[in-house]
């Protein structure tokens, strides 16, 4: 049997893998990390349109568990995980955030605050390089990452500055979509295509990370499918982890310390084969699914105009004391305008003539916002990654997945939105507000939350409750959501946790 050794083990290579490595890589640590997919150049996937290698590994793995609705999840198993494809939405949790139970007595408090995390926020930003964070981003050195900062924000497309007075507070949103061309990467070039950037603006772990990518110290293992974990209880610590290479066959992986980063599907599924059982582990599953709201307004807001595909950020429904009964929300103007297609059909089934329907088509076009909302949900214990009967090429269990549909605290927020747009916006003419499904599936979190007792499964490290050398980071530890994209959170977490390794295995 090949056997892999380093100091730290991680497993995936994604944000949260590799910002993790990183200050260890800086104290001189050997870290091995784990992929199940593979390389793939952001060239090759602008050839094929694909962000995961064609192999194994990078298939998917999950099935929807039997007696519950399908859901359209969306993940990436390869070199920078599923950062290779988001849209690259930065904002940060708030204070309340952290401290739902306290606040306002609902969900649970975080072990940590905003101001435990605050300095790591800033490296964060920096790291991502994001345009437009909190003014306090530049009082932070970073993390050491070759040409990284935080950038100025995108300027207010005109959809932007023609709701922002009547959406107030409303300020830039924060982005991982540069302003100025940093490490390489060209500002970005206001497409719209962000989930597969034409010139590789958009930070992905491939553009942005290259200097963890080829540092000395890191043994980046691709095609490797860790299969579980090998425990010493008597010792409470992780011996190894045995994995399966792209030929089949096994290796053993030892280190100091290990680090399951993989996923929130993933993450619990390594624990669950590996008879790591925890009363919560697995569950309070959440994804951000977006709600799309269309307006119709008497002016015209120039829609197809803006320096990124959003570039403005309403915190009209962000806080206060509605949260202990209802969802808050954050919402974005969406700069490219509402799909044309619906309109010209409408045109063309009246009979109209071409000229016309063109005419019709763009004046409705132009007077239409949409509106990218979040919400977030109380924690539901029945949305929960199992193992399936059902087995895959490696002859791993699937990742059974459960996720029943929104309670009562999001879908009371999300109406809460549509009602208070109706009236914030009545000024500028809007009167019906059509309510449709957004993207969905890209935000894996919760499944190994952090917190204390049987109803977490880490502490506030990201330190697995029963093993001290053992960590289960990124979105899957998160006890609670936030109605905010969590890519940002996820990287301060995960620097936060560098720091600890490196001082621990050092």
């Amino acid at each position: 049997m090949k056997e892999i050794e380093a100091d730290i083990a991680i497993v995936g290579s994604g944000v949260c893998g590799l910002l993790s490595a990183w200050k260890p890589l800086q104290a001189g640590l050997r870290v091995a990390m784990l992929e199940r997919g593979a390389l793939k150049t952001h060239a090759q996937q602008l050839t094929d349109r694909q962000w995961a290698a064609d192999v194994p590994g990078a298939s998917h793995n999950d099935e929807t568990a039997p007696g519950t609705p399908p859901y359209p999840w969306s993940y990436v198993y390869g070199v920078g995980g599923s950062t290779l494809h988001w849209d690259g939405a930065t904002p940060r949790f708030s204070a309340t955030d952290f401290k739902m139970r306290s606040a306002y007595g609902v969900m649970v408090d975080w072990p940590l605050s905003l101001e435990d995390l605050l300095p790591y926020y800033r490296q964060a930003e920096q790291a991502l390089g994001v345009a437009g964070a909190p003014d306090d981003a530049s009082a932070s050195s970073g993390p050491g990452l070759p040409g990284a900062r935080a950038l100025p924000p995108h300027r207010l497309s005109p959809m932007d500055r023609a709701v922002a007075p009547l959406l107030s507070p409303f300020e830039p949103l924060p982005q991982a979509r540069p302003s100025r061309s940093l490490q390489g990467r060209p500002a970005c070039c206001g497409s719209a295509t962000c989930e597969l950037c034409p010139v590789d603006a958009r930070f992905s772990p491939l553009n942005g990370l290259q200097a963890v990518l080829e540092h000395p110290g890191l043994r980046l293992h691709e095609q490797m499918v860790a299969a579980r974990l090998r425990l010493d209880p008597a010792a409470r610590a992780i011996e190894t982890i045995d994995a399966i290479d792209a030929h089949g066959g096994r290796v053993r992986v030892r280190a100091k310390r290990y680090v399951l980063a993989a996923s929130g599907f993933e993450n619990p599924a390594i624990l669950l084969r590996s008879g790591l059982e925890r009363p919560a582990l697995g569950r309070y599953l959440f994804d951000h699914a977006h709600t799309t709201l269309t307006v119709r307004l008497r002016r015209n807001l120039r829609p197809g105009h803006g320096d990124s595909l959003s570039t403005g950020l309403s915190q009209a429904f962000r806080e206060g004391r509605f949260r202990s009964r209802r969802s808050a929300a954050i919402a974005s103007p969406f700069n490219p305008g509402t799909s044309l297609s619906p309109l010209v059909a409408a045109g063309v089934e009246a009979r109209q003539d071409g000229e016309r329907v063109r005419t019709d088509a763009l004046a409705t076009w132009g007077r239409t916002l949409p509106l990218d909302v979040l919400t977030e949900d109380v924690p539901q214990a029945g949305r929960r990654v199992s193992l399936a009967a059902n087995r895959d090429a490696f002859g791993l269990p699937l990742n059974s997945v459960s996720y029943p549909d929104p309670t009562r605290y999001e879908l009371d927020g999300i109406e809460q939105v549509v009602a208070q747009v109706r009236r914030r916006l009545a000024p500028l003419g809007a009167r019906e507000v059509e309510v449709s499904p957004g993207p969905r599936g890209g935000h894996l979190l919760g499944t190994c939350r952090m917190g204390g007792g049987d109803d977490a499964v880490v502490d506030a490290e990201m330190r697995h409750l029963d093993f001290e050398n053992l960590f289960v980071a990124g979105g899957s530890a998160f006890p609670t959501y936030a109605p905010v994209h969590p890519t940002l959170t996820i990287a301060a977490l995960s620097l936060r946790l560098g720091n600890l390794l490196a001082a621990e295995t050092g």
